[in-house]
């Protein structure tokens, strides 16, 4: 039970970070520059490893079938797609990957043509891949390769603590720009309704006309004055925000679009106001 326990958390590490590979290398053909596409900082995309490991307990022995093998890697690889899409959201208000410019997706968390692509993967690496990477785990089986595997797992936990850590950071970031957002939104309105007031009234009172506006133009101006202070505040928390972004943070918008994107339509709300 040990062993097989140690070789597939080998397993989860080496197709973690070959995952990692493909992505960075999907990346590079699609944008022309590196970006780390990894959810935590080292060189590893847990969500290939988990998916490996269990497309390997599950399918490994239905590798002489192509087609029940495309089946289940076909509904395994999506169902873990479109589970992880969605903790992930919820968990952290974000939403890491989104397909739904892409035809025949769900909620935009999976769609058709990358599942396609995920089931003929999973049949390569069952099939052609995963032969050799067994081979290649079963030399570790030792107490050197045991060592080995325990500083890899400290490295991969302790990464994704501090993964962790910078995105509540992040978080911490939007919910105060949203309510900067928020605030920018009300005084806009406030602003509006009272000119509103204002000029109803003077207009019901024709008589007193000239003296109402003369009273709504210094209420006005002191609600406006008294507006604008505000905004400024909120304009250097804003920006002393922008100019506080750490590592992780910097690198997930990289990464994860949607993230930047985000914080990019945050900003030009407070810019409209």
């Amino acid at each position: 039970m040990v062993n097989f326990i140690l070789k597939y958390l080998w397993f989860f590490i080496i197709y973690a970070f070959l995952g990692w590979c493909v992505e960075v290398a999907y990346h590079v053909v699609t944008s022309g520059k590196f970006v780390n596409r990894g959810f935590l900082n080292g060189p590893v995309c847990p969500i290939y490893g988990f998916g490996m490991i269990i497309l390997i307990f599950c399918l490994e022995d239905l590798s002489k079938n192509f087609f029940l093998l495309f089946l289940g890697a076909f509904l395994l690889t999506s169902t873990l797609e479109l589970v992880t899409g969605f903790i992930l959201e919820k968990v952290f208000n974000d939403k890491w990957w989104d397909y739904n410019d892409m035809p025949f997706n769900i909620k935009g968390y999976v769609c058709l043509s990358f599942s396609i692509i995920w089931g003929l993967a999973g049949v390569f690496m069952i099939d052609i891949i995963h032969p050799s990477i067994s081979k290649f785990v079963s030399i570790f089986n030792s107490n050197i390769g045991n060592i080995i595997l325990i500083i890899l797992l400290a490295y991969f936990i302790a990464d994704f603590f501090i993964t962790i850590l910078g995105i509540m950071k992040i978080k911490k970031h939007m919910r105060i720009l949203e309510e900067i957002a928020e605030k920018l939104r009300s005084y806009s309105e406030d602003v509006g309704e009272n000119i509103y007031k204002g000029m109803t009234l003077a207009i019901k009172t024709k008589d007193n006309m000239k003296n109402r506006l003369a009273e709504q133009k210094s209420d006005f101006k002191d609600i406006i004055d008294e507006r604008k202070l505000h905004i400024e505040e909120l304009k250097t928390k804003y920006e002393k925000l922008s100019k506080e972004k750490g590592f992780i943070h910097r690198r997930l918008e990289k990464a994860f679009p949607n993230i930047k994107k985000k914080l990019s339509d945050l900003d030009h709300n407070k810019k409209d106001k």
